[in-house]
């Protein structure tokens, strides 16, 4: 076998497991020095913990000739590393879905939401248009 690769699958696991949790937490310090781009840095985020374990694979397995073949075990090594990406992904879903619902909750108790909305009898035009409607509209007399 060919044992040159750019790191030893150890090395290349625990890099990829601090590099999951080092790239949540600097999403979340970015997200407090800019909030407005919050999005952006989660996105970025996200897309670095679905990439860790493909590139820990990529520095970590040694490249093979042709006519080799890889030991039936050398994928394992990164089993924990795919658990931790779904893991850390399933908890930026979840922390979503509770951003949005208190999103949601929050406007719908200020009444900027309404669940079944009623919608209030039309005036005719003529009423709204003559200055006594408008006048009692408004809480006001003639006078």
């Amino acid at each position: 076998m060919y044992t040159n690769s750019i790191l030893p699958a150890d090395v290349a696991v625990v890099l990829g497991l601090m590099w999951n949790i080092i790239a949540s937490l600097a999403a979340f310090w970015a997200t407090g020095k800019y909030p407005r781009m919050r999005l952006v840095f989660h996105g970025l985020a996200c897309f670095v913990i679905l990439l860790s374990p493909l590139t820990a694979m990529i520095l970590g397995l040694p490249g093979l000739l042709p006519e080799e073949e890889e030991s039936p075990g050398a994928r394992f090594v990164f089993l924990p590393l795919i658990f931790e990406a779904a893991i850390v992904l399933l908890l930026y879903c979840l922390a979503g879905a509770m951003l949005l619902q208190n999103r949601f909750i929050r406007r719908w108790r200020t009444g900027a939401v309404a669940i079944n909305p009623v919608k209030p009898p039309r005036k005719s035009s003529r009423a709204s248009s003559s200055p006594v409607a408008w006048s009692r509209h408004r809480g006001k007399g003639l006078g």
